[in-house]
């Protein structure tokens, strides 16, 4: 039973692969190929770097406040953040 569906499924995307390639519109998905100018290709590259430095600024952000709650409840005292109540007990 699950045979012909699989099979029905499998020509679909092939088809849908074929048609995608033969369409002269995916020829022009690159902005810069055609007729793009420096202020274009200058405002992609931009925004390639400013997408690609967010995860390193997100974990940076978090890394650093929790170093910095660390190297706080170090200095009054404590053996540091007490992560559950086992640990605070002590």
């Amino acid at each position: 039973m699950q045979g012909p569906k699989i099979y029905r499924w499998g020509w679909r995307s092939v088809g849908l692969a074929t048609v995608m390639a033969l369409l002269p519109v995916a020829a022009w998905a690159c902005a810069v190929c055609f007729e793009g100018d420096d202020a274009l290709a200058r405002g992609l590259n931009m925004s390639i770097l400013f997408l690609m430095s967010m995860p390193f600024v997100i974990f940076g952000s978090i890394f650093s406040t929790v170093y910095i709650a660390q190297k706080r409840a170090q200095r009054h005292g404590g053996k540091g953040l007490a992560w559950t109540q086992k640990e605070s007990a002590q």
